[in-house]
Order: structure tokens, then C-alpha cells, then sequence
């Protein structure tokens, strides 16, 4: 880690303590690595599922304080926006209140960022050519919700868990990392009790490592990837990204016909050639109507990528694609069809 991410890591962190109740005052080397190790499997399935990969962060293991025995970990964000985007999403709202014991908006207003205040942020952050700014304040939110995040799936009971719906979906990955971090505890034998504070509270008795070392069942794995389902609908954009290769991170921010909050990307090369030809116009809330795909994975939407964008602020820019160049993009696909008085694909899938 280089001088400058430490010089900047108050300002972007949080900590996650790992508090073992041992008779003396040191910790096996394999239950270290091997509970770190499921910290950083926690962190990563959080990333993926519900934040689409758009977190940039590190995980740093730091030395103990002076006379301490505790695990330090500290989970340094360098882009905050990956995370801030998603936080009024009903689902990521769900886990994040869940896990916390918070909703976005209660994190949001301890750390000052009321509406008009998160407003300014945005605007920040999709200047600069549409990259998003590396606001110290949106890193701290971001990182203190993560640690808190990590925190729940460890220390909450399995029964809690469940009653969020971390059993089923996409999540598991993050249960089998809390499986392996109780069995790491097992398998050290002077382990009694954990903790996830610098206080010397450990509310995980042994008793209770075997139970939460299990691994929930998996669904068989699917020999094929989902199909996609294409339509064509009109949506409207609230926040951009007119950084073509950025949007990966900070994906499109829309409502789609039923006012439901939608976050793409656009996988149209012409259209990206207008953008750089600074050929369209562009107002403050963008109408598009558009050909766009998804793929439905435990009764939700997942990869929604607009294949052609078919008129921009009324403007027509293209004819939806065939078939055959829709097979040629997405391979095996479903197309379904809506009027504009319907309701959204969608909407049934949440």
C-alpha cells in the first residue's frame, strides 16, 4: 500500500474487528489467515451481487493496537460512488437494513449527506467527462456501510439472515465465506468466544460455531447461462455516464414506464459514435427509447445492457435489430413485446 492511500485511509475506512476470547493473549497463524481470508470473501460477494462490481476498495490487515490481540482489519474505498449509486434501490435497501440495523437513509444522515447535500455530490461526481469524483465523504459512507455490512453476515444469527432472504439468490457466496470463517474457529481449539468490537463483549459462544460452520444448500448448477429477454421500452435518465468505458463501474441511472428505478449500460457502438461526434442534444432529464436485454436470475433482472438506442429526446436514431443480429450479440434470447401503455418487463419481477 503505497504513502498516499495511507496518508488517506481515515479519511476512506472503516475497521472490522475479529475479537477471539482465547486464555492467552495470542491467535494461531492459520485462524488468522483463514478468518481474513472470509472477510475478504464477505466483501467480495457484497461487491458483486448487490453493488454490480462497482466498489474499488482494499482490504488492508493492520497491525494491533499496543497490548491487544485483536484482528484489525480495514476496508480502504477509493471511489465511493459504486456504492452510493444503488443505495435507493429497494433491494440493496433491504440487505443494507437488514445487516445493519440501518437504512441507507439513516447512514446517509449521520453522515450529513441529506438530499440536497447526496444532489451537490452527484453533480460532482459525473463531471469531470462523467468519471466519478474520489469525494473522501462518499468513500467513508461507503466503507463504514460495507464494514457494518460484513459485520451483520458474521455475527448475526443464521435465523436473521434467512428472514432477509441471504439463504437463497445470489448471497450464498457470501454464507459459505461465514461457514468457513466459524470453521476456522473450530479447528482452533482455544477459541471460546468471538467478537466483532475492541470491547470485551463476545456474544458468539463456542457452543454456536458448529451451527453457523454450515454451509447453506446449493441449487444444482445450471448447465446453461439464463436467456435473455429483449424488449423495447421508454425510459428516462436521471443520472448519465457518458464515459463509455466507465459506465462498467458507474452503470446509467434511469425509470423505466412504470416509474421503477433501473441502473444499464449501452451496448451500442453508433451511439457512442454520435456522443463522440457531440451529435445529440441533450437535456437535463434524457427520454430514450430503446431495445435493451436482461437476464432473469432468482426472479430478478440482472445485466440489463441497451443493445440500440432507438430515439433520443424524440429524435430517431436507429431500427430495433433483427433477430439474427440479436443472436449474434446475446445468443440464446426470448423477445417480448410492450406498448407504451403497459406495464414494464420488469415489473412483474419484483
Amino acid at each position: 500500500m503505497d504513502q498516499a492511500k495511507v496518508d488517506d485511509l481515515k479519511g476512506g475506512s472503516d475497521y472490522l474487528y475479529f475479537h477471539f476470547d482465547v486464555e492467552e493473549h495470542h491467535l494461531k497463524l492459520e485462524t488468522f489467515i483463514q478468518t481474513a481470508e472470509s472477510a475478504r470473501k464477505v466483501v467480495a460477494s457484497l461487491n458483486e451481487n448487490l453493488f454490480n462490481k462497482s466498489l474499488k476498495y482494499e482490504l488492508i490487515v493492520l497491525p494491533p493496537d499496543e497490548g491487544s490481540f485483536l484482528t484489525k482489519l480495514a476496508i480502504w474505498v477509493g471511489i465511493g460512488w459504486g456504492i452510493i449509486q444503488f443505495l435507493d434501490s429497494d433491494i440493496v435497501a433491504a440487505y443494507i437494513d437488514g445487516l445493519t440495523g440501518k437504512s441507507p437513509a439513516e447512514w446517509a444522515k449521520e453522515f450529513g449527506e441529506a438530499n440536497q447535500e447526496t444532489g451537490k455530490m452527484a453533480y460532482v461526481a459525473i463531471s469531470s467527462e462523467g468519471k466519478p469524483a474520489k469525494d473522501k465523504a462518499a468513500c467513508q459512507l461507503s466503507a463504514s456501510i460495507v464494514v457494518a455490512m460484513t459485520r451483520g453476515v458474521l455475527e448475526k444469527d443464521t435465523s436473521d439472515l434467512k428472514k432477509i432472504g441471504m439463504d437463497v439468490g445470489t448471497l450464498t457466496d457470501a454464507l459459505d465465506a461465514r461457514a468457513e470463517f466459524y470453521a476456522a474457529c473450530i479447528h482452533d481449539g482455544d477459541v471460546g468466544r468471538v467478537g466483532f468490537s475492541p470491547d470485551d463483549v463476545f456474544p458468539i459462544p463456542r457452543s454456536s460455531f458448529a451451527e453457523r460452520a454450515q454451509k447453506p444448500p446449493r441449487k444444482p448448477e445450471e448447465d446453461k447461462p439464463p436467456e435473455w429477454t429483449v424488449s423495447i421500452e421508454s425510459i428516462y435518465v436521471t443520472s448519465p455516464n457518458w464515459d463509455e468505458d466507465d459506465q462498467r463501474v458507474r452503470h446509467w441511472k434511469g425509470k423505466d414506464q412504470s416509474r421503477r428505478d433501473c441502473y444499464f449500460v449501452i451496448d451500442d457502438a453508433e451511439f457512442w459514435a454520435l456522443v463522440k461526434k457531440k451529435d445529440l442534444r441533450v437535456d437535463v432529464l434524457d427520454n430514450l427509447k430503446v431495445q435493451w436485454a436482461c437476464q432473469i436470475v432468482d426472479g430478478r433482472p440482472k445485466n440489463r445492457r441497451v443493445v440500440r438506442v432507438l430515439e433520443y429526446n424524440g429524435n430517431k436514431l436507429a431500427e430495433p435489430l433483427k433477430a439474427d443480429a440479436l443472436d449474434a450479440i446475446l445468443g440464446q434470447h426470448k423477445a417480448v413485446t410492450a406498448r407504451r401503455d403497459e406495464p414494464s418487463l420488469f415489473d412483474d419481477l419484483f
